[in-house]
């Protein structure tokens, strides 16, 4: 297998590894964090249908006590305008000493016709502002009590001017004498409507009770939400796109869970209708309900532990490939510097220096080293490695050194070339090395280099020449020159 294919499966594997541990880890989070979305909508889907009920309480409470306050009689009763100010606007007074909490937005008096008649802090009230042109009150909870001894908790959109929570109840004046066609057996000569606005605060106060984020709507219109900018405004931005989200369908079946992006944020959806509360039942005409809530339960990681463990493992994959192609190529040229230096080696054998010898090339390779000297040596008949002799400059004492003469690109014909070629192998090479030896001792430098050892050099000497010469054989000729004895190659063509 080649390096590049094995630098290649290393990437693969690492960059496979850690896309599996980065899809793991995401999908563990995302199920988590959508799990924990899920949770949190259960829980505020309980609490909205709580908090609205407890809302309708208290509302309609507040419109029954102010309309047993006895000044509200003597308003609505009394034909001065003054007096009728007068008296109501002390009936607002006690009603407001004695009541904790928020105040209502609006505390409205209504007579049996259902003109206004007085409305809290408002100097001069317009009487016929909850009518229409046909003289019919525009919001339904007033019909119904002026006619009806009931109380009305309820939701009503006063217009392009918001989502009002009103509880409406009949003033009933306990000193007019009952009609005996009256089924009530009751007098009731106005009604007293109280709301609250649902303001962005108030969606905002009661999304931090539901731990949600909260929007009011009306159909598919949004009347408030909880999404805040930083100065704590409401952020109209992502109140136009839930907008829209309504207007598309991507919210929209109540109660049913969707998941829908608002901004950048992801969240579990679901709606809600609010409820109203009567203390009888409704007249089948009555309008149907159009309020509504929506909870976003924000799915998050967790802070960001997701997000900052998801890029820790795609630094700690690419990490991992940088750190094992660094090595790979340290390794790699670590050992090829090595091999390189054994390869050289046998180059040099091949190309006929039987006297050469592997040095340490490294930890690595040193064995292999060491291998070759062994069977270098026992093939030529030489020590082996710790076996030598040293010079006293510290290099080994090489025996037996056979000169050869470098090969002509084109060698002078051998006169007795035929004779050559026509002696037997075994006489030759005896021939040969009894010649070498005699010229040696004849110069003045004999050697003691072994037979194997000779013939060694000459077949490989004969190997390397044969591939230069494209002949069919080598003989070497024994030849002193200058006091140097060295073997001579003579190609054989024929």
């Amino acid at each position: 297998m080649s390096r590049t294919v094995i630098a290649a499966v290393v990437a693969v594997v690492i960059a496979a590894l850690t896309a599996i541990a980065y899809f793991v880890t995401s999908t563990s989070f995302d199920q988590r964090a959508k799990a924990d979305a899920d949770a949190q909508l259960v829980r505020a889907f309980s609490l909205i249908g709580k908090l609205s009920q407890l809302g309708g309480i208290d509302v309609a409470n507040k419109a029954e006590r102010l309309a047993a306050i006895p000044e509200f009689h003597k308003a609505i009763k009394t034909d001065s305008e003054s007096e009728r100010q007068s008296q109501a606007r002390i009936g607002f007074q006690r009603f407001l000493a004695k009541t904790e909490g928020t105040k209502p937005d609006i505390i409205a008096l209504v007579d049996a016709t259902g003109n206004v008649l007085a409305m809290n802090e408002v100097q001069s009230v317009v009487a016929k502002q909850w009518k229409n042109d046909k003289g019919e009150s525009i919001i339904p909870a007033i019909s119904v009590v002026l006619g009806k001894k009931v109380i009305i908790s309820d939701f009503w959109a006063q217009g392009d001017k918001g989502l009002m929570r009103i509880g409406v109840a009949p003033v009933i004046d306990p000193d007019a004498p009952i009609n005996p066609k009256d089924v009530e057996g009751v007098s009731i000569i106005g009604a007293i409507v109280v709301a609250y606005a649902q303001t962005a605060k108030e969606t905002q106060r009661d999304a931090q009770a539901l731990g949600t984020e909260l929007a009011y709507i009306d159909g598919k219109r949004v009347i408030a939400t909880s999404f805040r900018r930083t100065s704590g405004d409401e952020n109209t931005g992502m109140a136009n796109e839930l907008a829209a989200q309504l207007a598309s369908g991507g919210v929209g079946d109540t109660n049913a869970k969707q998941r829908v992006t608002i901004g950048d944020a992801s969240y579990l959806v679901a709606t809600v209708q609010m409820p109203r509360s009567a203390t009888k039942d409704l007249p089948k005409e009555y309008p149907p309900i159009t309020a509504g809530a929506v909870l976003l339960s924000p799915i998050t990681d967790g802070g960001g532990t997701a997000g900052t463990l998801k890029l820790f493992i795609l630094l700690l994959g690419g990490g991992a490939l940088a750190i094992a192609l660094l090595g790979l190529y340290l390794s790699h040229r670590r050992l090829i510097a090595q091999v390189d230096q054994v390869e050289q080696g046998v180059t040099d054998i091949i190309n006929g220096n039987l006297d050469r010898t592997f040095r340490p090339v490294g930890a690595e390779l040193d064995g292999l080293s060491n291998g070759l000297n062994v069977m270098l040596a026992r093939l030529l008949g030489r020590p082996e490695p710790g076996e030598e002799e040293f010079d006293d400059d510290g290099n080994p004492i090489v025996q037996g050194r056979v000169e050869f003469e470098e090969g002509e690109d084109k060698p002078a014909v051998d006169p007795d070339i035929a004779a050559l070629a026509q002696e037997s192998e075994p006489d030759y090479y005896k021939r040969v090395y009894t010649e070498y030896l005699a010229a040696r001792k004849a110069s003045g430098n004999p050697d003691e280099v072994s037979f194997e050892n000779f013939i060694a050099k000459l077949k490989v000497n004969e190997g390397k020449l044969k591939a230069q010469y494209q002949c069919r054989a080598v003989r070497f000729r024994v030849v002193t020159k200058d006091g140097k004895v060295t073997l001579k190659p003579v190609p054989i063509f024929a």
